[in-house]
């Protein structure tokens, strides 16, 4: 499985710039899709992890709409792999088809 990688600028692109410039790197210059190549749904990506067992910030857009969300972690192991190799999926309850461990490439930031 391929990611989408479909990018955006964010509407704090600016700041961001800024912040950069000012030696601060808080702030993604750009949003890269996390979700799995042909989804049909809004583009989603990751933007601030708050801790195991409790909600994450993400990011989602079509277009120039962006929505931020705040949504559990999806957190499912692929059941093939041995308990101690297992890792939870890094993406967000009910997302697109495709699990963050079945992806065969790196995301592209």
């Amino acid at each position: 499985m391929i990611h989408c990688n479909s990018r955006a600028l964010p509407p704090w692109f600016d700041t961001a710039q800024t912040h950069q410039q000012a030696g601060s790197t808080g702030l993604p210059h750009s949003l890269v899709c996390e979700l799995a190549k042909g989804h049909t749904d809004e583009h989603a990506g990751h933007l601030e992890d708050m801790g195991r067992g409790t909600f994450d910030v993400w990011v989602r857009w079509d277009g120039d709409r962006f929505t931020y969300v705040c949504a559990e972690p999806c957190e499912r192991v692929d059941p093939a792999v041995a308990p101690l190799q297992q890792q939870a999926c890094t993406l967000y309850v009910d997302h697109a088809p495709g699990h963050s461990w079945e992806f065969e490439d790196f995301l592209h930031d």
